[in-house]
């Protein structure tokens, strides 16, 4: 008979928490977490935390006890990333340390979600044995947060993921969200057009977090993204075509890139290889039509 798991999602009133929330909820019991902003969702217990306080995180871990333990505080948005790096610091790295710290007895599997800012952007398509060398602020701190759980945590998962793309909870606005809301009311949608990522599906990260909830792999690094490679302007101009929006609302952000020092004016390319997730999980990366395909559907569902 399968024992029901406890998973306890650090970061869980987020983009990406409320939908593996919400994934998890029918297979486990679900403990998830939030900072400032109060969320409710049938079939998961939320619980209010503090990551500098280490009591109430004490708290939380005794009460919870949890056989897995998905961490995904913090924000991923690099240039916000760059004007609070102290904060960014503490949630992205010091939070996994003092987590890990108070889970010696437990030892719950422990999967920390990094991003493909910990490679500089120089070649893409990077594998999980590429060499990390991160020049922004996010790529740092997560690379700090992933050599934490390394050292302290005896059963580890390393999931590195592309941008994701999905409806956000209605708290926190996705990406998706921002660019669906300014083309509805023909406001102009500016966008990147300096980085190139393998954007993939929520959907998709929640289903690779499953399997490897169900998985024996441990102590091991995992990379997720789609398998189309496109600039966030690009993006845009694709989704525009493909829902009848008028491609003419979105335009180049003239910002310059700050988050490579090195090449602020050239086009970086963060493109993450999914082959092992695909091998080894069974994973199914996506075209970005197909990711539209998918989105058309829960639209259609959901109107």
């Amino acid at each position: 008979m399968r024992v029901i798991k406890a998973v306890l999602i650090i970061g869980g009133s987020g983009f990406l928490g409320t939908h593996l929330a919400q994934k998890l909820r029918q297979g486990y019991k679900v403990f998830a977490t939030y900072h400032k902003n109060r969320f409710s969702l049938p079939g998961v217990t939320f619980l209010p935390v503090n990551l500098a306080n280490r009591n109430w995180i004490r708290r939380v871990l005794i009460m919870a006890r949890p056989d897995v333990i998905v961490y995904l505080a913090g924000k991923n948005d690099p240039n916000w990333v760059e004007k609070n790096s102290p904060w960014a610091e503490h949630v992205h790295a010091i939070g996994p340390a003092i987590l890990s710290g108070l889970t010696d007895i437990l030892q719950p599997r422990f999967i920390y979600v990094s991003n493909s800012y910990v490679f500089d952007g120089s070649k893409g398509n990077y594998h999980e044995v590429d060499t990390v060398l991160p020049e922004c602020t996010l790529g740092r701190v997560k690379l700090n947060g992933e050599n934490v759980v390394k050292s302290k945590c005896l059963n580890y998962i390393i999931l590195r993921s592309s941008p994701l793309l999905g409806r956000g909870n209605g708290i926190n606005f996705s990406f998706f969200d921002r660019m669906r809301m300014s083309l509805d009311r023909k406001i102009r949608f500016v966008a990147n057009n300096q980085e190139l990522h393998s954007y993939g599906l929520v959907d998709g990260f929640c289903d690779v977090i499953q399997r490897l909830i169900e998985s024996g792999v441990k102590n091991r690094v995992i990379h997720y993204g789609g398998l189309t490679k496109i600039t966030e302007y690009e993006l845009a101009r694709e989704f525009s075509k493909r829902f009848k929006y008028d491609p003419a609302l979105v335009s180049v952000s003239d910002r310059p890139n700050k988050k490579s020092a090195k090449n602020s004016l050239s086009q970086l390319d963060f493109s993450l290889n999914s082959s092992e997730a695909v091998e080894i999980l069974e994973a199914k990366p996506l075209l970005l039509e197909q990711c539209f395909d998918l989105i058309e559907k829960q639209l259609v569902f959901s109107s």
